[in-house]
């Protein structure tokens, strides 16, 4: 009986860790600026981060000009997606921090992420 109750207590206690460690959303509007290489990022761009792990990027005017997808792994952040006008696709590598809402990496033309220059992106 008492090896049933132990079992039972550090199943709960597995269970509850394993929630307190999952990764926040990144759902919901991205913006910020993009760079090439070698340059400060000083240009605008904005994502639509869909809890289902696909996003939209939009031009100023909120309009769907690209789509893709994402993932997160611990800090790691990685999207990839295709511009609806030419078929270019880009993709982006970077470091996520939760506690500020940033993303700060690099863009490259798919497959590279970092052939492209730098980006900086802060939820809305």
């Amino acid at each position: 009986m008492v090896a049933l109750l132990a079992a039972t207590f550090f199943a709960c206690k597995k269970d509850d860790i394993n929630k307190v460690a999952s990764t926040p959303s990144l759902s919901g509007i991205w913006e910020g600026k993009w760079g090439d290489v070698g340059e400060a990022p000083t240009n605008f761009i904005k994502f639509e981060f869909k809890a289902n792990g696909t996003m939209a990027r939009l031009n100023e005017q909120g309009q769907v000009i690209a789509n893709g997808t994402w993932t997160v792994n611990g800090i790691n952040f990685e999207c990839v997606y295709t511009h609806t006008s030419d078929g270019q696709a880009h993709k982006i590598g970077g470091l996520y921090t939760d506690f500020d809402g940033e993303i700060t990496g690099t863009w490259g033309y798919s497959p590279s992420k970092a052939n492209g220059g730098t980006i900086d992106l802060k939820k809305q």
